[in-house]
């Protein structure tokens, strides 16, 4: 019980107004300037490569600095359903392009038969549109092979019914048979199945990958609003995570190379490699014989950019400069490329 004589009991006054709150206490927040200096990136691969660097700060103190949440585990594993989701939906990909081409194949082949059905007609019922073509199934008023593939898919099907309904009309030396028309459509609902398949196997890759990246963004974020609770804005084992020391941002390292490739058509495919704090990348060229010095050739959230409009047989040189809060890094070495 507590003492009535007690002096904390009468420290302050009965008319003073009651300050106490009920409400709940607002959560600690991450330092605003931690954030800026250190953004979450938004192209998957840079994310990745600072995942990787944030892992192995983890290694080196997140005991010392007791991190709880997003431990060097923690975005191990994110990074690795990154890698097998990425690799997934890679797979899905050329996945649905072996389908494609089979598919395309099958209604090669398919578009030889109506045009071996076509003549056989012809000499049944004439070249004019007229209802034997009708009842034969030809669609849409003309005698005319349909020009998209749910269309020949479709008559196929249409004359394989007819001939069998009429053995009569069928042609062995011409192959306009229901036998022949059967294999054929066949051939392109198995390939459409087969392709229809792959595809939503690719959606649900995709989703799947989606979820690994938001997963990851998700933990990189937490482990960079974490160390900005645990340690001091100045701290300088902010660079042992790959990131900027918050009250003392600096630019990012340099590219360490470049790639350029002429893509055809006039334009160019540009490559680097992720730099330790790298927010973002400057690109410059110089047209060789049209420029004397460097000029902006764009920007580039990610590690790789298409750039279109040059001319073929310009000679370009390109270089890229990393950059964040902190300025700009030195440039990346020089890359030459003849346009094509």
């Amino acid at each position: 019980m507590p003492n009535w004589d007690e002096g904390t009991w009468d420290s302050g006054s009965w008319d003073e107004p009651v300050t106490t709150s009920f409400l709940p206490q607002s959560k600690r927040r991450t330092p605003r300037h931690t954030m800026a200096a250190n953004p979450t990136p938004d192209d998957d691969d840079v994310l990745k490569a600072l995942a990787e660097d944030l892992a192995d700060g983890c290694h080196l103190h997140e005991v010392a600095i007791s991190i709880k949440q997003n431990t060097e585990a923690v975005i191990r594993a994110a990074i690795t359903q990154f890698d097998a989701m990425k690799l997934a939906r890679g797979q899905a990909e050329q996945l649905v392009e072996q389908k494609v081409a089979l598919h395309q194949t099958a209604d090669a082949a398919g578009t030889t038969v109506l045009k071996n059905c076509r003549l056989r007609l012809v000499k049944l019922f004439g070249g004019q549109f007229n209802n034997q073509w009708l009842t034969a199934g030809w669609p849409n008023g003309t005698t005319a092979i349909p020009t998209t593939q749910d269309g020949r898919f479709s008559l196929l099907g249409s004359l394989k019914t007819y001939f069998t309904a009429t053995p009569a009309s069928e042609s062995g030396e011409m192959e306009a048979t229901a036998a022949i028309c059967t294999t054929a459509h066949t051939a392109i609902s198995d390939a459409r199945s087969a392709l229809n398949t792959a595809e939503t196997a690719l959606d649900a890759a995709k989703n799947n990958e989606k979820a690994a990246v938001r997963t990851l963004r998700k933990r990189v974020r937490g482990l960079i609003d974490e160390l900005g609770t645990v340690i001091a804005d100045d701290d300088s084992r902010y660079r042992d995570f790959g990131l900027n020391i918050p009250a003392l941002p600096v630019a990012p390292e340099p590219i360490a190379s470049l790639t350029a490739t002429a893509s055809g058509g006039g334009k160019v495919h540009l490559m680097w490699p992720y730099s330790t704090r790298m927010a973002g990348t400057r690109l410059q060229k110089k047209v060789i014989g049209v420029d004397d010095e460097f000029v902006s050739a764009g920007t580039a959230d990610g590690l790789e950019k298409t750039l279109a409009g040059y001319t073929a047989g310009q000679s370009v040189v390109f270089r890229a400069i990393a950059y964040n809060d902190g300025g700009d890094a030195t440039p990346s070495p020089e890359a030459t490329v003849v346009v094509t």
